[in-house]
């Protein structure tokens, strides 16, 4: 995404070697650095001086840290396992086919009916905007996909329109990278199995991708790959978005493949990962999958939120703030008021951050309270990444209630049809990749 004054919504496209300055410069400054003096020079350049702005990004680079720094954030699996809590026994996981196949089913149609129903509002709706959009309809809070019924209301949506998206406009799942790297992320496990490397990621990557279908860290690693920047580099060499959501919602599917094995699952996402982030990049695909693997055995969301948090690093950014949201939703606090001081927290963070978007999935699925409908609303009423955090709580609440606790009117309108962007992988049936994932699961001791 390319560097623009706060408060306003970048598109999809970089324009480099402005957006690697700018956002080099916004990362400097969330991880501590000291970049003082830096930012009125990036005030003064226009994307015409493009000498000066790869000057200026080689200076951010060499900025120390200042001394005050409170977080201990690496990139190494080594370091980040010591950073880590024992791990716990897990609990049981269920060995009936049919009920375990639920709950994969289930994750399956929730991350796509998630992406649905927040896409509509992707890339220009804010939360504000969404929220009188949707009380206008009478469809606030949201619970189904989002309505709409007048092409004169159009401009409020997001870039992507309402065909596909819209409630009675749904036929089977439309294309989505969200739901691109899931599919993906399937084949490497089918194909390379638990010890899949970063290696074998990258060339199912350009293999498989088209470069424009990627975004931010993902496209910057694809761009320095094919450039033979050396692969244990590629996710760090110009690629200001590191810390980015991307790797997180790439994670889901290793959950899927660990039920109730969270911390099998987050090292499980670390070599996909780190392919493209760094720090509480990783971190985030960590959680994500530790989350969604605790949602089949977890009693309550909140013993899933703090089973998740097991499996980052606590003096890290990321566990920070999953700590926060999850003492606020203790202390009684009601959700807006949450993500009203979540929003001021990361005021000048971008919208498809991994951490602001993480404290948001957090909070959706504690006031969520296990019910799929309000989960997904919660995390679309966001207005930040809604497509993407939208898929993984209703990966989360499909994987926690299991198919059969899907609204039917939820899942009927997808025809048991996802469509992918993945060459060679098309238009696929969602229930055979709900059952090929059920083949990856080991048999359960018993």
């Amino acid at each position: 995404m390319e560097y623009l004054p706060e408060g306003e919504k970048p598109s999809p496209v970089s324009q480099e070697p402005w957006a690697l300055a700018g956002n080099e410069l916004r990362q400097a400054i969330e991880t501590g650095h000291d970049v003082a003096g830096l930012r009125p020079r990036l005030d003064s350049l226009s994307p015409r001086d493009e000498a000066e702005l790869l000057e200026l990004h080689r200076e951010i680079l060499t900025r120390p840290r200042t001394a005050d720094w409170p977080h201990t954030e690496t990139s190494a699996l080594e370091e980040i396992e010591a950073a880590l809590p024992q791990d716990a026994a897990s609990p049981t996981v269920p060995t009936a086919p049919t009920v375990l196949g639920d709950r994969i089913h289930g994750a399956w149609h929730g991350r796509i009916i998630g992406n649905i129903m927040g896409k509509p509002f992707e890339i220009g709706p804010t939360r504000e905007s969404i929220r009188g959009y949707l009380e206008a309809k009478g469809a606030y809070p949201l619970t189904g996909f989002v309505p709409f019924d007048d092409l004169a209301e159009r401009d409020r949506l997001g870039r992507w329109g309402f065909e596909g998206i819209t409630a009675g406009r749904i036929h089977g799942s439309v294309r989505d990278d969200d739901i691109d790297y899931t599919v993906l992320g399937l084949h490497l496990l089918e194909t390379y199995g638990t010890t899949y490397t970063a290696r074998d990621v990258a060339a199912e990557w350009l293999a498989r991708f088209p470069v424009y279908q990627l975004y931010t860290a993902e496209r910057a690693t694809y761009q320095n790959l094919i450039r033979g920047v050396p692969l244990a580099q590629a996710g760090e060499h110009h690629n200001p978005y590191r810390e980015w959501i991307g790797a997180l919602i790439r994670a889901d599917i290793f959950g899927f493949a660990a039920p109730g094995h969270p911390r099998k699952a987050a090292l499980l996402s670390y070599q996909d990962a780190a392919l493209s982030h760094r720090a509480n990049g990783i971190y985030g695909a960590m959680w994500a999958a530790a989350l969604i693997s605790s949602a089949f055995t977890a009693a309550t969301p909140e013993e899933s939120v703090a089973e998740s948090l097991r499996h980052v690093p606590a003096s890290s950014r990321l566990g920070t703030e999953i700590q926060t949201v999850l003492a606020q939703f203790r202390r009684g606090m009601d959700w807006e008021k949450c993500l009203d001081d979540l929003h001021a927290r990361h005021s000048g963070m971008s919208w498809v951050h991994t951490i602001n978007n993480a404290g948001a999935l957090t909070a959706a699925l504690l006031w969520g309270e296990g019910r799929f409908g309000e989960t997904v609303g919660l995390a679309v009423q966001s207005g930040l990444d809604t497509d993407s955090i939208g898929a993984t709580a209703g990966a989360w609440a499909g994987a926690y209630l299991g198919l059969s606790g899907i609204p039917t009117v939820l899942v009927d309108p997808l025809e048991d049809r996802c469509r992918s962007g993945v060459f060679g992988f098309g238009d696929l049936a969602i229930s055979s990749l709900a059952e090929r994932t059920l083949a990856l699961v080991e048999p359960q001791p018993k």
